[in-house]
């Protein structure tokens, strides 16, 4: 066990080695050789309950019944959340079973029983195949997805933690030329609005014109649809913070902020008071992710208070004019929860694979650049070579000893590889 442990060690702090690390044996025991928080995202998609016997004592599958199999896998979900750093993501891949004509539901009473044991699900992601199995199955409908769960660490309160997410890297191209009809500047500073006040408010109220569409006379559903509120509401401007600040920055405000309040010996409930607010100053104070900054009308006001210095002035106060409208990003959409990635094949196995597409765009969105991935059922390696792909550090732990070469030859590896070699 000392041995694996440094082996493991010396493969997660060496920056050059960049193929999967492949460790054969129970999933279980091999999760608990890794570090507490060591790895960036894991993406898996474990063996399905009563699919496929891979003749191996303590697998995970041939349970007696789904409930012994939803069991494991939240089981198993236990030591990941203790690998995963609280910037991480899980992403988990299940199928699910008929039995007595019954579909059992698996893949969601996991997903039910995650969230009991700390997870929060951010997306279930429907992952259809355009080139799924034909089925001759008359009497219900034929089954060509299967849900893949985005889960996060929960924090224990009504915010989940800060994850690491960057959906450039995985946005589509728009179809159209799309864009806001109107010739306005996107933001304006106050004096600039100030001056053009007049002009701009004639600008708008042309515009904007009259509203017909669906939400009239029922303004009161329109909060869920962004074209709704402008088309009820036209272009308008609204008054923003005009210095975009960072996490490291909003960290060093807030303790600066706390410095500040303890030299004053006030408690968060007593800014609260004097502010005519409720359950808002602690807020100001913390560094997890509850943590906020005040407005600038707050920040002037807390300043009398406590009595602090002119340093942060400038960029906590001033404001200036955005222009609100419903507008596409630049560089496309987001991807949404439906992607149509069709199976593949891997001639060393008869059954369609899971797809190198599918954790090809988890990492590329979830993974940062010098992150590692972890795939604790591995298979034939799919995630693995994904991740090598991308430059990305891999983990890939499967039970079946005989996988082990499949991976290798999956992910164009020597057949003594570093395996090997940090023995």
């Amino acid at each position: 066990m000392k041995i694996m442990e440094i082996n493991i060690e010396k493969y997660l702090n060496t920056p050059s080695l960049k193929e999967p690390l492949i460790l054969i044996g129970d999933v279980t025991e091999k999760l608990r050789e890794l570090p507490s928080k060591c790895v960036d995202v894991i993406i898996t998609s474990p063996p399905y309950w009563r699919q496929r016997d891979y003749g191996i004592k303590g697998q995970i599958g041939q349970e007696n019944t789904s409930e012994e199999y939803v069991q494991r896998m939240v089981h198993v979900g236990d030591e990941l959340k203790r690998v995963l750093k609280d910037s991480g993501s899980y992403f988990l891949n299940i199928g699910d079973k008929y039995v007595g004509k019954d579909l059992q539901m698996i893949p969601f009473k996991v997903a039910i029983e995650m969230q009991k044991k700390g997870w929060v699900i951010r997306n279930t992601i429907i992952w259809f195949k355009p080139n799924h199995m034909p089925s001759s199955i008359e009497d219900r409908l034929s089954n060509v997805w299967e849900p893949v769960f985005f889960f996060v660490k929960s924090t224990g309160k009504y915010y989940s933690q800060e994850y690491y997410v960057n959906l450039d890297t995985i946005r589509v191209p728009h179809k159209t030329e799309e864009g806001m009809d109107i010739d306005l500047p996107l933001t304006l500073s106050e004096e600039e609005y100030e001056k053009r006040k007049n002009e701009i408010e004639k600008r708008l109220k042309e515009s904007n014109g009259d509203y017909s569409g669906k939400f009239k006379g029922h303004e009161q559903n329109r909060g869920a649809s962004p074209g709704a509120r402008q088309s009820l509401f036209g272009f308008y401007y609204t008054k923003q913070r005009s210095h975009e600040i960072p996490s490291q920055l909003e960290t060093e405000i807030i303790k600066y902020l706390k410095e500040w309040r303890n030299k004053k010996r006030i408690s968060p409930k007593e800014i609260d008071n004097l502010m005519g607010k409720k359950d808002t100053a602690g807020h100001w104070f913390r560094l997890d992710p509850g943590r906020s900054l005040p407005r600038p009308e707050d920040w002037l006001e807390l300043k009398k208070i406590l009595g602090f210095d002119d340093k942060y002035d400038k960029i906590m106060t001033e404001i200036h004019y955005v222009l609100q409208a419903v507008k596409p990003h630049p560089i496309g959409k987001n991807p949404g929860d439906l992607w149509s990635i069709p199976l593949e094949r891997f001639p060393e196995v008869h059954f369609s694979i899971f797809p190198t597409e599918l954790p090809r765009k988890i990492i590329q969105a979830f993974c940062p650049p010098d992150g590692i991935v972890l795939d604790p059922f591995a298979g034939s390696g799919t995630t693995g070579k994904a991740a090598m792909e991308l430059g990305r550090k891999s983990i890939l732990i499967d039970i079946s000893p005989a996988y082990e070469k499949l991976i290798k030859k999956r992910c164009g590896l020597p057949e003594i590889s570093l395996t090997k070699f940090l023995e």
